[in-house]
């Protein structure tokens, strides 16, 4: 599911992209691996359960073979830096076109509204019946730590984050054998 959810991240923003005259794909590798083209990349940092938007109640079904229990969907809050990189030999040149592709990105996202518009959204996060994925611009600050672009292999570089928050369904379910009601017929005799 998560590579769906970011695949369609990916999708949304080469779409909207698409009309800008440096033409940048977009990389879900480390920043700075796409070589010889114009890039926006959508690295994913960082992952953490969300623990304040998942319930803990059970959900019950009947069917034909019993009650089916299912554990409500998990929240995973996904961390993405977003950067971009351009392919120009002047510096200077590059310099500039990073800025336009990472002011392109940020206002694809800023535009949204906080939500990745339904045509994007995976088909398993449609027809399960999950939340819709939940987009929130620059709350986490990982990329401007110098550790993060010295392992990543290059130098520090402008960029923002982007927090997605899905839901997962928990896939295990257990057969109950659940007591609706009970009618009970006592007689007395005397």
């Amino acid at each position: 599911m998560l590579r769906l959810f970011t695949e369609a991240l990916g999708s949304f923003l080469t779409d909207r992209l698409s009309g800008l005259p440096e033409k940048p794909v977009v990389s879900f590798t480390l920043p700075g691996q796409v070589q010889g083209r114009n890039a926006v990349s959508v690295f994913l940092s960082a992952m953490t359960e969300d623990g304040d938007l998942r319930s803990n109640e059970i959900e019950y079904e009947s069917t034909e073979y019993g009650w089916i229990a299912r554990k409500p969907p998990i929240s995973l809050k996904c961390t993405y830096i977003i950067s971009a990189w351009s392919d120009a030999g002047n510096p200077n040149e590059a310099a500039l076109i990073q800025a336009e592709l990472l002011s392109a990105a940020y206002g694809v996202f800023s535009l949204a509204g906080g939500a990745l518009p339904d045509a994007y959204v995976p088909a398993p996060m449609q027809t399960s019946g999950l939340p819709k994925p939940k987009l929130v611009l620059g709350k986490d600050n990982l990329h401007n730590l110098p550790e993060f672009w010295t392992s990543a292999g290059c130098t520090f570089h402008t960029a923002f984050s982007l927090s997605a928050t899905i839901h997962i369904p928990v896939i295990e379910e257990h057969y109950e054998h659940i007591v609706e009601g009970v009618h009970t017929d006592t007689r007395v005799r005397f």
